[in-house]
C-alpha cells in the first residue's frame, strides 16, 4: 500500500512553488522575485489565492544556463 507522500512524489508538478525554487536555485526569495521583475528569471505564475509558482522546466533551464556560464568562465 502506498502512503500519501509516495503517491505525491510519483506526480511531478509542472509548477515549482517559491520555497522549492529557493532550494533548487540557492537564491533567496527576495532575489528570485527581484530577478523576475527585472526579466532575469522565469516569469511568475499566480495560482489560486496568493500562491506564486514558476514553470518547473523554465527554472531547470535557468539553472542549466547558470551552470553553463559558470563552466565557461572556469575553462
Amino acid at each position: 500500500m502506498m502512503n500519501k507522500t509516495d503517491s505525491q512524489a510519483a506526480i511531478k508538478s509542472p509548477f515549482v512553488l517559491v520555497p522549492e525554487t529557493v532550494k533548487l536555485t540557492g537564491c533567496p526569495r527576495s532575489t528570485i522575485l527581484k530577478y523576475t521583475k527585472l526579466g532575469l528569471f522565469p516569469p511568475m505564475i499566480r495560482l489560486l489565492g496568493n500562491r506564486i509558482a514558476f514553470n518547473r522546466a523554465n527554472v531547470e533551464a535557468w539553472i542549466e544556463t547558470r551552470l553553463d556560464v559558470s563552466n565557461q568562465q572556469t575553462n
